[in-house]
């Protein structure tokens, strides 16, 4: 299900708590604030699933204990809908970023360009 919004209209991915696979060596991180942590660092790996729903890439952001959530990134990135859940999220962009909080985690994902208008 997708919701509509505002230009960022954020809905939560599902999130785990078990133990997952550890992350290979040289996967790409995003900075995460976890568990109402105030600062952020780079302890997120994230996993592109190309294409993966409904024609729109999905993203997997792994946390370091072994929790995850799964995010949709529709129209090229510019917005962030949900995988597998419905707990809502919300985002801001923060300097060349797009800070998206979940409950209590927050993650910084690169923004994407903006689609040109036709």
């Amino acid at each position: 299900m997708r919701r509509g919004g505002l230009a960022l209209a954020i809905v939560l991915a599902g999130c785990s708590s078990g133990t997952a696979p550890k992350q290979a060596a040289g996967a790409e991180h995003i900075a995460c604030a976890l568990a109402g942590a105030q600062a952020f660092a780079p302890d997120c790996a994230i996993e592109r699933l190309s294409k993966a729903q409904d024609g729109d890439d999905v993203v997997i952001v792994r946390h370091p204990d072994g929790g995850f959530r799964r995010f949709v990134l529709i129209d090229g990135g510019t917005r962030i809908a949900t995988a597998d859940g419905v707990a809502e999220v919300q985002a801001v962009i923060v300097g060349p970023d797009l800070e998206v909080t979940v409950g209590q985690d927050r993650y910084r994902f690169p923004s994407a360009p903006k689609p040109h208008a036709s």
